[in-house]
């Protein structure tokens, strides 16, 4: 035979050949399955009405187990004797019924295992389990459909007193549905507290108290939601973009904070200047995700007299910690570049140049290669303005339509070889010079400088979805302060 989820959560707390009294029985399934799997030695199966008891002795008859369990018809435990049983199942009643049949029967403190399984009324049995000598060893919780059920094991024996908030939802424990079922405690209680609120008169006393439980409820949910700390998403970051891969001029990495440090929110932002530190600040961010290195170069002294410095000083005494990804997610797969192409509409993207492959046999390598429908240089430089939100753009025109299009996040010029060596007629990049431009119409090359910042912020949004989709329990919001710096007249 089969039990339900709820029946098999408690059956699974049954000590091996256990001497069991079953209060409550009801078709005495779970007498008969211990039986039938050789977990108990006896039975006791009781209940108040006739009814339930002749459906348990059915079933007892189906399995041909009739002469080993006794069926009583009595009050909870008034028709057991002591001696008979040493575990005790009162499953599926309410709270208050549970404590009424066991302060009719005292002995139940003196060395029984009890298993209780309340369907109301939690509080009002946890609060007299505490106060009439018994104590909670443990709470284990089962699902069945959409409802949970919480199974007590309980000795006689003193307790730690519990809080409010305990008392309604029990102790914090590892459990898989601990969460779902603290959420459900929490409903409870502020459906509770919304009916005093409501209420002609009201109880202030009551108010009070319900508040203090939904408060104590939140406090233990975020007892259990997974900490995230600095070092995890320096390490997640790390396999997305491998920081070896950084060119070696480059500064990228975990660059400021403690790694141990837990993060509840994460600001993502092109570069860490003194405003994002700011927007930080006021947010109550742990870390920040930027694409530029906030330490670049030789940094001799960290003071108030120069914005690295001022930035570095606000991060440390607020800690904010810094995690740069740059040259590392120019290169790989779905970072910069990747992100740039998709943003311009290009199709069959491929990379411009491969550098080589990581540890993971993908390849990287800075820039792309993709195509758009042909169209005048004009429209596709209109639109690239459009599409990056860029301020302004410069360009020169090599003399031919636009269809197969190269992209350089950041500063790529000196890539303009690649491009005519992959038979572009198009290249977008940012940070151009006079020459190069020269280089390009020369070379009948449509190069298009739609500025650095719009090139490469287009990253954010995608270490934005990396970071949520593996933190979700993680605030990751994207910079609102942090825009173009040049303006075009």
């Amino acid at each position: 035979m089969e039990l339900t989820q709820r029946l098999r959560a408690i059956a699974e707390q049954v000590p091996q050949n256990a001497r069991l009294a079953d209060v409550g029985t009801d078709h005495g399934y779970l007498p008969v399955w211990l039986l039938l799997n050789g977990r108990i030695e006896s039975a006791v199966a009781a209940d108040l009405r006739e009814g339930p008891l002749e459906r348990g002795k059915e079933t007892a008859r189906q399995y041909g187990l009739s002469d080993k369990i006794s069926f009583r018809l009595c009050n909870g435990l008034a028709g057991i004797v002591e001696h008979e049983v040493d575990t005790i199942v009162v499953a599926g009643m309410g709270g208050e019924t549970i404590a009424a049949i066991l302060e009719a029967a005292p002995w139940t403190r003196e060395g029984k295992l009890l298993l209780l399984q309340p369907m109301t009324g939690t509080f009002q049995l946890r609060s007299w389990l505490q106060s009439h000598g018994y104590a909670i060893l443990n709470e284990v919780l089962a699902q069945e459909g959409k409802r949970l059920y919480s199974i007590w094991i309980v000795k006689g024996g003193a307790a730690p007193s519990l809080s409010l908030a305990e008392l309604w939802a029990g102790v914090n424990r590892n459990d898989p549905l601990r969460l779902d079922y603290l959420s459900l405690m929490e409903q409870k209680a502020e459906k509770a507290l919304r009916g005093q609120r409501a209420a002609q008169v009201l109880d202030q006393a009551a108010i009070a108290r319900l508040e203090t439980v939904t408060a104590g409820l939140q406090k233990m949910k975020k007892e259990l939601e997974p900490v995230t700390t600095v070092t995890e998403v320096f390490a997640f970051l790390q396999e997305k973009a491998p920081f070896e891969l950084q060119e070696s001029f480059d500064n990228a990495g975990f660059l400021l904070g403690r790694g141990g440090d837990s993060v509840t929110k994460i600001l993502v932002a092109l570069d860490i200047t003194e405003q994002v530190v700011q927007e930080a600040v006021e947010q109550g961010v742990q870390l920040i995700v930027a694409h530029h290195p906030i330490i670049f170069g030789g940094v001799k002294a960290v003071t108030d007299e120069t914005p690295t410095g001022r930035c570095l000083l606000t991060l440390a005494e607020n800690g904010v910690a810094a995690i740069c990804a740059h040259t590392n997610l120019d290169a790989v797969e779905g970072g910069v570049n990747d992100a740039l192409a998709l943003r311009l509409g290009l199709t069959e993207i491929s990379q411009l140049k491969q550098s080589g492959v990581d540890g993971q046999g993908r390849p990287y390598g800075i820039g792309r290669v993709g195509y758009v429908p042909e169209q005048p240089l004009y429209d596709f430089a209109m639109a690239v303005k459009r599409l990056l939100g860029a301020n302004g753009i410069r360009l020169v025109d090599g003399g031919l339509p636009v269809r197969k299009v190269a992209v350089g996040g950041g500063a790529c010029a000196d890539m303009m070889g690649d491009a005519l060596a992959q038979g572009c007629d198009t290249f977008v990049t940012s940070d151009v010079k006079y020459h190069q431009f020269l280089e390009a119409r020369a070379s009948g090359l449509n190069l298009v400088d739609a500025g650095h910042f719009p090139t490469e912020n287009v990253v954010c949004i995608v270490l934005q979805d990396w970071l949520a989709k593996r933190f979700p329990q993680v605030s990751v919001k994207i910079s609102q302060r942090h825009m173009e710096v040049f303006s075009y007249l």
